[in-house]
């Protein structure tokens, strides 16, 4: 497993560097408009992609035994999904535009139906390379179509191509990501027999389900703010989100694709399951709780660094929503456990259950506060309370183990937390004079603070020899 995390590892956080390099040119080059303009229609890509998934991936990991003929049927019923949608989303593309009153989005959405296709068709390759532990190869192959296909929108973007550079990228990345991982594994023998499906339809049900709820809840906060309070708010609250989720993705997204493989594997020795699962904790924990503060107490560098002064705006929001980074880089983990136990039917309620509480948080700052301020808050107030009911469900529902130690987890690394405020607090007294040196300055506190909270303790020591033995 460990050696699985070390190899996504070294891809995610190339790519979590070849991402910041691209976005930081390309929010240079277009304006927030231009990429609220796309952020309206990836509400909808992500929710057409998500009726094509229809929880196949996850299934086709879990499932022990399946034969070739098994996969060419999932791979043909998958690929007459993916064109079906495609062209619903093409012909969705008036409607859509008249929704959000926007007529420049009908040439974006025919053209993004292409991405559509390419996503979904790309979801049973992607899995069976999954199953087959290739994370080594799968993680250049992500990072290396990431920067091509980043590249080519820059020059995009460069040539006056405004936000079709970013329509471009996006189409490009689904196309080349499928036809490698479809060299890497390719499907021999195409079939359509439904027993096949009928074999995971309950795993994969409650699989869908899930996705469904949380994408839905996760993406109502796009969906209002651009309806309500226009495209720029919406460019500007994107941005934020997705810098605050960058680092969630990025350690989560290391962990979580080995962890279901893996674990899987062990799916009736829950103590197995258990035991693997409060280490993966205590390196997220360790990361994430301090990693909350140091974005809270930088938001302004980051901002201003990575995107420019322009960008101002998404300053406040980004602080309130950076003090979750915690808390969901540690629940969005569970989904693994959950699906690796085979109690998906838990994972949907704890799905349900997250949902509701962002709706209410995403419903209260749109109409309530109408600001993007008051949408942070409410997102906030609903992370946490989702942190404990994912747990509660997790721990003791699924694992039959006590909810009070797990938590003790959490006692060093909110420690680090608190030590890192404290630290802030008295370097804000200081005057810089200067956004760089302030970055560095913070980004030196932050290193030094988690480290001696995160090495130092004996058991974690161990957990990192044994991550580092294991990849020699």
């Amino acid at each position: 497993m460990w050696k699985g995390i070390f190899f996504n590892a070294v891809a995610k956080y190339s790519g979590v560097v070849i991402n910041l390099i691209i976005t930081a040119i390309l929010s240079r080059v277009l304006a927030p408009e231009e990429f609220g303009i796309i952020a309206l229609v990836f509400v909808f890509i992500g929710f057409f992609n998500l009726f094509g998934n229809l929880g196949l991936g996850p299934a086709i990991v879990q499932k022990i035994e399946i034969t070739e003929e098994d996969i060419g049927s999932i791979f043909v019923f998958s690929s007459l999904m993916a064109l079906t949608l495609a062209i619903l989303f093409f012909l969705s593309s008036e409607y859509i535009a008249r929704f959000y009153d926007e007529p420049k989005l009908i040439p974006v959405v025919k053209i993004l139906s292409l991405s559509v296709f390419f996503n979904i068709i790309s979801i049973v390759p992607t899995a069976l390379n999954k199953k087959a532990l290739r994370f080594k190869q799968m993680g250049i192959v992500n990072v290396s179509v990431q920067a091509f296909a980043g590249i080519i929108a820059i020059i995009l973007a460069l040539n006056n191509f405004s936000y079709y550079a970013l329509i471009f990228q996006n189409v490009l990345t689904g196309f080349l990501v499928f036809v490698i991982f479809f060299y890497l594994y390719p499907i021999k023998k195409l079939a359509l027999d439904i027993l096949p499906l009928k074999q995971i339809a309950s795993y994969s049900g409650f699989q869908f389900g899930y996705n469904f709820i949380v994408y839905i809840s996760r993406n109502l906060d796009n969906l209002l703010i651009g309806k309500y309070l226009g495209n720029a708010p919406l460019g500007y609250y994107n941005k934020s989100y997705s810098l605050v989720t960058l680092p969630i993705n990025n350690l989560t997204h290391v962990i979580s694709p080995v962890l279901h493989p893996v674990l899987a594997q062990h799916q009736d020795d829950l103590s197995y399951i258990h035991k693997s699962y409060l280490n993966i904790i205590k390196i997220l924990s360790g990361i994430g709780f301090p990693l909350a503060v140091f974005l809270f107490f930088t938001a302004e560098e980051l901002i201003f660094l990575f995107f420019g002064p322009q960008w101002e705006s998404s300053v406040p929001v980004f602080k309130i929503l950076a003090l979750s980074v915690g808390l969901r880089v540690c629940t969005a983990s569970s989904s693994a456990i959950f699906q690796a136990t085979n109690r998906t039917n838990l994972l949907f309620l704890s799905g349900l259950v997250s949902a509701i509480l962002m709706a209410t948080g995403i419903v209260y700052g749109v109409f309530y506060g109408r600001n993007l301020v008051d949408i942070g808050y409410g997102l906030l107030t609903a992370y946490t309370l989702d942190f404990f009911v994912t747990y509660y469900l997790l721990i003791v529902k699924t694992l039959h183990k006590s909810l009070a130690t797990f938590f003790r987890i959490f006692v060093n690394p909110l420690l680090a937390a608190i030590i890192l405020v404290f630290f802030y607090y008295v370097s804000s007294k200081i005057s810089f004079y200067n956004i760089y040196v302030e970055f560095i300055s913070n980004s030196i506190i932050f290193l030094i603070v988690t480290l001696a909270v995160f090495v130092f303790p004996k058991n974690n020591r161990k957990i990192l020899n044994d991550l580092i033995r294991r990849n020699k």
